[in-house]
């Protein structure tokens, strides 16, 4: 029940400007065990989290409020096993060298079978780590984002909704729930995209975003 969040502006612009449709978005996905925002910083890719909610973290409006950048992905979450509420299993998960950042709404059906082999990296306990160790190997052996989130949900299965966002800012979106499809939109001057709140009867755009231009549900991949 997870829910997901990316905005590209065309200028540097606070967070504080998407803060409220954020909230929004926790409130009505019922995305409140978990939260977490990734931008584009300087070269590198900055990132909070926090296991709690977003509506009582104080960074919001303290740490957060004044982070500027063109370029935003926010992850919302309600894990499928309780068991994960964590920091370890808060996302987005950031790489090490702080170069990509990869969030995940859904449920990966094979990702059991596949930890053993990631066992020695991963830190918590929840399926999507699995796909962001994969979707690491695959990038760093060269193979294009895109094509390595397909890659990543064909090996793991499942319906899920992938996101990324690197040092380059490139917002890179793949879409195969099919209870919760992603949309991209514009708003003012931003271009964004998120999920539908797993209600699929216009909810998304009639509670939180109705002046969204352009609606398109995404066609499995993009690049927002």
């Amino acid at each position: 029940m997870c829910e997901i969040l990316a905005i590209r502006w065309p200028e540097p612009t606070p967070f504080s400007a998407l803060a409220g449709w954020a909230r929004a978005m926790e409130y009505y996905g019922s995305g409140r065990f978990g939260w977490g925002v990734a931008w584009r910083d300087d070269g590198r890719v900055g990132r909070h989290r926090n296991p709690g909610s977003m509506a009582d973290d104080p960074a919001v409006d303290t740490d957060l409020a004044a982070v500027t950048s063109t370029e935003f992905l926010v992850h919302f979450r309600r894990p499928t096993l309780l068991s994960t509420i964590q920091i370890a299993d808060t996302q987005p998960f950031l790489t090490a060298g702080q170069d990509l950042a990869f969030c995940h709404n859904g449920l990966f059906t094979e990702a059991e079978s596949y930890r053993p082999e990631y066992a020695g990296r991963l830190a918590g306990a929840a399926d999507s780590e699995v796909g962001f160790c994969m979707l690491q190997d695959l990038v760093d052996s060269g193979t294009e984002i895109c094509d390595a989130l397909a890659i990543v949900h064909a090996k793991l299965g499942g319906n899920a909704n992938l996101a990324t966002l690197d040092s380059q800012g490139v917002l890179a979106l793949f879409s195969k729930h099919e209870r919760n499809q992603f949309w991209t939109f514009r708003v003012g001057d931003a271009d964004v995209a998120a999920t539908e709140l797993h209600s699929p009867d216009g909810s998304l755009f009639n509670l939180i975003f109705p002046d969204a231009a352009g609606r398109a549900i995404v066609d499995e991949s993009a690049v927002l």
